[in-house]
């Protein structure tokens, strides 16, 4: 009955560790899958190159730093991190420099909204103007209107003196 236990248990402890050693096999296999370019190029377009002076996305850098940074992003995308984490990550370790695009936070926010702000300013003041031209050029036809007819009445009153003139003769 011995041998019998001792054969079972060896089975039962074969079968468990070729169970693990499957598991461990499909979990190194989803790993090494490979990251599409595209996926890789989502996140390095938002991030600027220390290895080129901060002049190139890291897509572009043709720097070793740059191919560095590259696979760094590629291993974080295969750990199924973010494009926000990493990013952050970035932002963290480099400083708020290496972001393409500013966080809208802060005085970036100020910057990313002053355009806008700009135009809406621009379209005030055009307004304004236009506004001032409209009532100058009422009152000058109100005043221009008012001289008109002053001097329609000194006109009509000198023109019923001749016809009165003309009518005694």
């Amino acid at each position: 009955m011995d041998i019998k236990n001792k054969c079972g248990k060896n089975r039962l402890l074969k079968s468990v560790l070729s169970v693990i050693l499957v598991s461990f096999l499909f979990v190194d296999a989803s790993y090494s899958e490979e990251i599409p370019l595209m996926k890789i190029q989502e996140v390095t377009d938002f991030l600027m190159s220390p290895g080129c002076d901060y002049m190139y996305t890291l897509t572009f850098c043709p720097s070793s730093e740059g191919a560095q940074l590259r696979e760094l992003v590629k291993d974080k995308l295969m750990r199924n991190e973010s494009k926000e984490q990493i990013l952050t990550y970035f932002e963290q370790v480099y400083g708020p420099r290496i972001l393409a695009q500013p966080a809208k936070r802060g005085f970036y926010f100020v910057a990313w909204w002053f355009p806008y702000f700009l135009l809406l300013d621009a379209f005030i003041i055009v307004g304004a103007i236009l506004y001032i031209w409209r009532r100058r050029a009422k009152q000058e036809t109100e005043t221009a209107g008012a001289v008109s007819s002053k001097i329609d009445v000194e006109l009509d009153e000198k023109l019923e003196a001749e016809v009165r003139k003309i009518r005694e003769e």
